[in-house]
């Protein structure tokens, strides 16, 4: 999912991709951390949503930031991001930062 560069995900080719959400870092032994130029790209892209993917063991696996209003215009949702955690990494659940900024589980 993530190796040595944040991933984006999205729908379309160049100039008209829509970027839906991004991984942006590593949480496991601290493996990779956004670098300055990729979270400016997250927030050119309008990915301010952030999100973190867990396990069941609640060790944290992933960060990142996506569109949640984008997403649901194109029918998806944070467990599009759950999924392909949980395919890659045995993720199982997702918290996103509420209106209040606190964590929640979704």
């Amino acid at each position: 999912m993530i190796r040595d560069k944040a991933v984006f995900y999205g729908k379309g080719v160049t100039k008209n991709r829509k970027q839906y959400f991004a991984i942006m870092n590593s949480c496991l032994d601290d493996s990779y951390k956004a670098t300055k130029q990729e979270m400016a790209k997250a927030k050119k892209f309008g990915l301010t949503d952030f999100f973190e993917l867990y396990d069941d063991d609640s060790i944290k696996y992933y960060s990142g930031y996506a569109n949640f209003e984008l997403m649901a215009e194109n029918d998806l949702n944070e467990f599009t991001i759950l999924d392909m955690a949980t395919a890659d990494s045995g993720c199982t659940y997702i918290k996103t930062r509420n209106k209040n900024g606190k964590m929640e589980i979704v």
